[in-house]
């Protein structure tokens, strides 16, 4: 306590704050260091204002002491934990798996221990990442693409435990995590994105229950006329549980222009666009899905063709077909059975192309490093640093070196680092040219060509 964390300035002036609270008092004398303190001779402790009357309610004086020591521990370690967060990735973890096995040696056993294990560091890693709301709302999408291959996020481990009893086998590893590998996939699925950033969408696609059925369209039926639409109701679910917001039918109904020329059920960009920029999304997905007959005698096929397009500039976003065999299901008519199966098959990839540049957007700031060859003198370096500030997507130069003929930039960039390697790829310095390569996750190297 009585040294100064040069990382946590505060952290001596918070702990005197905890200790004059927790002084006892014996002497009759109370500290007063930090204000008007004033000694409370009914309990011993020294407290701010003034000493509660005797008809004041007090707990006892167990009770005091325990809820002080909590209070003090907690405001000591309050700062270590945030530190330890933003830190404990880039060291490594300890977790531990479990699998059960009527052989205690059985190798499958093992490997599904290890692989419970491995999910569990990963796990560990989701929960400092993102926000434990987050990772409720969108736990079958981090299931389904995150966590059922964990080793794609393991750079290593190490078993540190290992036992088998009672027909379990319980295997303890520590491992150190792929932690840019995670963030980037987690940034794919849009899972950095607060719900204010996440694009509105509207389904406008046309769909048919039968072979024989007509082409029915949620935006051209009058508003009282009660229908379901499978497909379109379908895909609106898996779009929210991937992290889109899909607009309500039934709330956007009021909201369609009288204009005929947007009641068709087949629209094409222009009109999609112009009727979900007036129904206030930011992305449309058109086209249509149904069913049909397919070749063998019998047999249903549903199939579909969706695209999405932001609204905003007519970009197409997303293409996707897709056919399937219709199964016959128990607890629900075969054509919503068939509709649902379509939705849920073309529904990942529409959604990571509706996804892209949005991700694109909020990706947050990283550190890269920009290698220099070829370097002549001092002089070229500073040339390279004062392009290097206008590149795209640079937001700071942490530090700059220069060593036996290479130079290198401590760069925080915001963007792609595409962006910072066609910015030197081919660039005039006047007595130079520069190429560069991606040569790293996070490292571009920029190699000067010296005219003469």
């Amino acid at each position: 306590m009585n040294g100064v964390d040069a990382r946590q300035p505060g952290r001596k002036i918070l702990a005197n704050k905890c200790m004059a609270v927790l002084v006892k008092y014996s002497s009759g004398k109370c500290p007063r260091p930090l204000g008007q303190w004033r000694p409370d001779r009914t309990n011993g402790f020294c407290n701010r204002d003034k000493v509660p009357s005797k008809q004041t309610i007090k707990p006892t004086l167990p009770t005091v002491h325990v809820f002080l020591l909590i209070a003090f521990l907690f405001l000591i370690t309050a700062p270590f934990v945030v530190e330890a967060q933003e830190g404990d990735l880039d060291r490594p973890l300890v977790a531990s798996g479990i699998s059960s096995a009527l052989q205690p040696e059985s190798a499958d056993a093992r490997s599904l221990a290890l692989e419970e294990a491995l999910r569990a560091a990963v796990e560990q890693a989701l929960g400092w990442l993102l926000p434990a709301e987050r990772i409720v709302s969108y736990y079958p999408v981090l299931r389904d693409r995150i966590l059922t291959e964990p080793m794609a996020y393991v750079q290593d481990y190490q078993i540190i435990h290992e036992d088998a009893e009672s027909g379990l086998h319980r295997v303890t590893v520590q491992t150190t995590l792929y932690t840019e590998g995670l963030k980037r996939d987690l940034r794919r699925l849009g899972l950095f994105l607060a719900a204010s950033e996440r694009p509105r969408v509207v389904v406008l696609v046309a769909e048919r229950a039968s072979p024989q059925a007509q082409w029915e369209w949620w935006w051209g039926l009058p508003t009282s006329e009660d229908r379901e639409f499978a497909f379109s109701q379908a895909l609106m679910q898996l779009l929210a549980a991937r992290g889109l917001i899909p607009l309500d039918p039934a709330v956007l109904a009021m909201k369609i222009p009288a204009d005929p020329i947007y009641q068709a059920p087949l629209l094409d960009n222009q009109l999609g666009a112009a009727l979900a920029r007036q129904l206030g999304a930011e992305v449309a997905v058109l086209g249509q899905a149904n069913l049909q007959i397919g070749s063998a005698e019998g047999k249903t096929m549903a199939s579909g063709s969706l695209r999405a397009l932001r609204v905003d500039d007519g970009k197409i976003l997303a293409k996707v077909s897709a056919a399937l065999d219709v199964n016959s299901a128990n607890d629900q008519p075969q054509s919503i059975a068939g509709l649902a199966a379509l939705a849920e098959r073309m529904a990942p990839q529409l959604v990571d192309g509706v996804l892209a540049p949005f991700t694109a957007v909020s990706q947050p700031p990283r550190h890269v490093t920009v290698q220099v060859l070829g370097v002549r003198s001092y002089g070229d370096l500073i040339q390279i640093k004062e392009y290097l500030q206008r590149a795209p997507g640079v937001e700071e130069i942490s530090q700059m070196l220069l060593q036996s003929g290479a130079g290198s930039f401590g760069v925080i960039l915001k963007g792609n680092l595409n962006g910072l390697t066609d910015a030197f790829a081919g660039h005039d310095f006047g007595s130079f040219t520069t190429n560069a390569n991606l040569t790293g996750e996070d490292l571009v190297t920029v190699t000067i060509m010296s005219k003469w």
